[in-house]
């Protein structure tokens, strides 16, 4: 077992990254950073201070075969308690963009009801140099541009939004150690 570092002052880095995570959410497409350097194993800063942050022993995470490993695992065990998730109903998920992961599939069945939906926290190459979208609803004063790399289901997922909203997922996009957040109010358009 591999245990790997955790925040350098952990309740006040805690709440640090949970009010930066917050800011993210509430002002979708805003890039924050978050107080780690390191992350667990091949994971990111941000992706590893996001799971530090928000899943704990009630709050159950499914992890794609991309980035499951037991250096992840043990760490989760340890500093979190969260239990892993062998089905895509947990209340978090974690994926590589590489992965192409399918929203849908997170967003079916029970999970359509908007108090069991799940947060996709996604890995993905950079948070710039995509396509660009225009988003637009709650935490904006006037439309906002942004170009994640963003797999193309996910791209296929935002535009389309084939739920009304509250159903849905909510998405968070980690690189190095940003983060940006998409929840599933914002209404996304192609630039």
């Amino acid at each position: 077992m591999t245990l790997l570092a955790s925040f350098n002052h952990p309740v006040a880095d805690a709440q640090r990254a949970f009010r930066r995570i917050l800011k993210a959410m509430s002002e979708p497409g805003v890039m924050v950073s978050l107080p780690l350097q390191q992350g667990w194993g091949s994971l990111s800063p941000a992706a590893t201070a996001v799971l530090l942050t928000l899943v704990d022993q009630e709050s159950p995470l499914w992890i794609d075969a991309a980035s499951d490993n037991e250096t992840l695992r043990a760490n989760l065990r340890f500093h979190t308690g969260a239990p892993v998730s062998d089905t895509r109903d947990a209340p978090f998920a974690l994926t590589q963009g590489t992965a192409n992961p399918d929203p849908l599939l997170f967003a079916a069945g029970d999970n359509l009801a908007p108090e069991k939906s799940t947060t996709l926290i996604i890995e993905v190459p950079a948070l710039n140099g995509g396509l660009t979208l225009r988003l637009s609803g709650p935490g904006l004063r006037e439309p906002r541009a942004i170009a994640p790399q963003l797999p193309p289901r996910v791209l296929h997922y935002l535009r389309e939004r084939p739920h009304p909203f509250p159903q849905g997922v909510d998405f968070i996009f980690t690189c190095g150690e940003a983060m940006m957040a998409l929840p599933r109010s914002t209404q996304v358009e192609v630039c």
